[in-house]
């Protein structure tokens, strides 16, 4: 498995130095959430929070069983009061393996 952030998503299915490496071959290249803010790195920031959660449901589906698009629902209404639509969650979840 490989979890990239940024533009480097693109990258790795397109260069050719990268198509020998396993998760690459099975498709297992995941990018980290980010917005408003990234959800791993930084700035730092409460997305880490539900950037715990992303990743070990990532990581560990069978422990960390979470509806990870009902979580972000929830943690965007609950810290920006904002209510995602749909769309919002699919582009925020997008390469993201939540979706």
């Amino acid at each position: 498995m490989i979890i990239c952030w940024g533009q480097c998503f693109e990258k790795i299915f397109s260069d050719p130095k990268w198509h020998n490496i396993k998760a690459v071959q099975d498709k297992k290249v995941y990018t980290v959430p980010c917005g408003p803010f990234n959800w791993f790195d930084r700035p730092p920031s409460v997305n880490r929070i539900l950037g715990l959660k992303w990743l070990g449901n990532l990581l560990y589906p069978e422990v960390y069983d979470y509806d990870i698009a009902k979580e972000t629902q929830e943690f965007y209404q609950k810290f920006y009061h904002y209510d995602l639509t749909d769309d919002d969650i699919t582009f925020l979840l997008k390469d993201s393996g939540g979706m």
